[in-house]
């Protein structure tokens, strides 16, 4: 059981523990909730001379002799980690595999997990050179003399749209065990791959300009995919890419939509098409 000083010290700072539950040695799941709270809060407790490391406890708040992490923090993917693999060596039941525990969390902390792996094999070929975007984000020259844009299970299945995500392709392994089961990347032939490239500059700003021309970028996505840049920039011109105020009108507020050129493809007649820059 939790130790009852410990637990009398975190109610104090954090509010009711409701429940508490050892899911490894020496780390508990502690289920806080005030009664003026209308969600109840969880976080992993770790104790002293838990199966946790030292690196890894260092990622929490360290607080009353242990180590805390709120289970919606990004750090908690850490200790998500080594709790599934404790649970794998012990042949325990696992909410979610091994695999994709490290994978979401090398996205976020490759200084802990490494750097996402590049794939060896593509849906054109296998990988002879590649360049590093962003972790998990490859620009990849294969053995058939083909490039293509390589993106993670983590960053795709979270950053692109479905109508990027279904132009992107597959190998045929990913194709017959289920790419949602195997955590494959997609890859995106070099005449279609402004499109993706176009989505994930939006959480990644700093590529402009380093890694992508954006001017020649737009360019591209009016010439190969049209019918996305003229979609995109009507629903912003209409405000419905303002997703704050689009589910607000569900419930029947209304409130002036936040409309900015930001998001607006433009055609720019003197970019040209040529968007890559990091080669």
């Amino acid at each position: 059981m939790f130790d009852w000083k410990k637990l009398s010290d975190l109610e104090n700072e954090l509010g009711p523990i409701r429940e508490q539950e050892e899911v490894c040695p020496g780390v508990y799941l502690l289920t806080v909730k005030d009664d003026d709270e209308l969600l109840p809060r969880d976080y992993y407790a770790v104790m002293d001379g838990s199966i946790i490391p030292l690196k890894a406890k260092a990622y929490g708040q360290e607080l009353f002799d242990l180590w805390l992490f709120p289970a919606d923090c990004e750090e908690c993917r850490i200790i998500k980690f080594e709790i599934a693999k404790y649970r794998t060596k012990n042949h325990l039941p696992l909410n979610e595999s091994l695999r994709a525990v490290a994978y979401f969390g090398a996205q976020s902390f490759p200084k802990y997990f490494g750097m996402l792996p590049v794939p060896i094999q593509t849906s054109r070929g296998c990988t002879i050179r590649h360049w590093i975007l962003d972790n998990g984000i490859y620009w990849i020259e294969t053995d058939q003399c083909e490039e293509v844009l390589a993106v993670c299970y983590p960053v795709w299945s979270t950053e692109l749209s479905d109508f990027a995500e279904h132009m992107g392709e597959q190998t045929e392994y990913d194709k017959t065990h289920d790419i949602e089961s195997t955590l494959g990347y997609i890859f995106f032939p070099i005449d279609i791959s402004c499109l993706p490239l176009y989505e994930l500059l939006q959480e990644r700003p700093e590529w402009e300009g380093t890694v992508i021309d954006k001017p020649a970028l737009m360019n591209a996505i009016w010439d190969v995919v049209p019918e996305y840049a003229f979609q995109i920039s009507k629903w912003e011109q209409s405000g419905k890419n303002d997703f704050i105020s689009a589910l607000l009108s569900e419930f029947g507020v209304k409130i002036e939509p936040n409309i900015s050129n930001e998001h607006v493809i433009p055609i720019f007649q003197d970019a040209g098409k040529d968007f890559l820059l990091l080669k």
